[in-house]
């Protein structure tokens, strides 16, 4: 029993000590070189696009959401994104894709500049209240700055969402 306890403690030493203890080494994990150093693998030889090309507001190319979305910041019009999203299927990841991205540069735009931000949404919304696409946006948009729904105590459920 003396040595079970033995075994037992050392286990727990050893996962306690021992991440630490690799760490300092340097011998742990996969460590990221610079660009251009012998060691760095070129992604664009295996057809993948640099990291700092990368936009990471997107899940994939979609040239259409980025003109459209370029379009309504500078703008501040919302016809632009609800032509888009009536032209988008209604089923689908890409219809997903582009209401998230919507409500990600609302809420930016509001982080960016409290009360006057995503201004255009709000537009949109009040606007063209029975619009579908609006609908899904703004309840993204609210979730997403404050980590919760838009009212404490109301949740939006799946009928909310659903066109009316």
């Amino acid at each position: 029993m003396d040595i079970l306890w033995l075994l037992i403690a050392l286990g727990l030493l050893f996962g306690v000590l021992g991440p630490y203890v690799l760490r300092r080494r340097g011998g742990a994990g996969i460590r990221q070189v610079a660009p251009g150093t012998p060691d760095a693998a070129d992604p664009e030889a295996y057809g993948f696009v640099r990291q700092e090309d990368q936009d990471v507001r997107l899940p994939g190319a979609d040239d259409e959401l980025l003109h459209v979305l370029d379009v309504v910041q500078a703008t501040q019009d919302w016809k632009p994104a609800s032509r888009l999203l009536a032209a988008t299927g209604k089923d689908g990841e890409v219809r997903w894709q582009r209401v998230q991205a919507f409500a990600g540069a609302a809420s930016l735009e509001l982080q960016e500049r409290p009360g006057v931000g995503g201004a255009w949404l709000r537009t949109w919304r009040a606007e063209a209240p029975k619009d579908a696409g609006a609908r899904p946006c703004t309840p993204s948009s609210w979730c997403s700055r404050r980590g919760g729904p838009r009212r404490p105590g109301r949740t939006t459920s799946g009928s909310s969402w659903r066109r009316r």
